[in-house]
């Protein structure tokens, strides 16, 4: 997995904080989609953005698989809609994600909006650097990843279990 340049970052980051902004959500997040966090935006202090890529990249899968069934390559949004909080993840290009996490539901049109503005831009930051990017042999590989994430869920419901036994 290679990470974007610093330029490319910041300039990454400069496009999440305004879709934030413009979109008046809680956090974006750009990930790949073997679930790496690569930016982001936004109030990020109470988010685990690792647990969360890893699972919205497997979710994502999983929903590729159903789009498969019902006749469909793949969705290239999912809406996920909670109480209080809501998220908009889009497909930017082949290899990434984003994820926007929202509170009002009456939102959802300028999330969308912001989301599919920004996307077009995000896609060439990428694929520009995808043109000029060596390989690195401290690159973790997909199977290393995959038992990363793995143990990664694992302590975070296993934590879980044990905060419930406790109760």
């Amino acid at each position: 997995m290679h990470l974007p340049k610093r330029e490319d970052a910041m300039a990454i980051k400069d496009i999440l904080s305004k879709l934030v902004k413009r979109s008046e959500a809680i956090t974006a997040l750009l990930i790949s989609r073997e679930g790496v966090c690569i930016s982001k935006a936004g109030n990020v202090e109470t988010l685990n953005s690792t647990a969360l890529a890893a699972l919205v990249a497997g979710m994502f899968s999983a929903t590729r698989e159903v789009a498969n069934i019902v006749g469909e390559e793949q969705f290239s949004i999912l809406l996920q809609q909670g109480e209080k909080r809501h998220i908009h993840i889009s497909l930017i290009g082949q290899r990434n994600m984003m994820i926007v996490v929202f509170e009002d539901y009456r939102r959802i049109g300028r999330v969308r909006h912001e989301a599919r503005t920004i996307g077009p831009d995000l896609v060439r930051i990428l694929e520009s650097r995808e043109k000029y990017k060596k390989e690195d042999s401290g690159d973790i590989s997909v199977p290393e990843f995959r038992e990363y994430a793995l143990n990664l869920i694992d302590r975070i419901f296993v934590v879980g279990e044990e905060e419930n036994a406790s109760s």
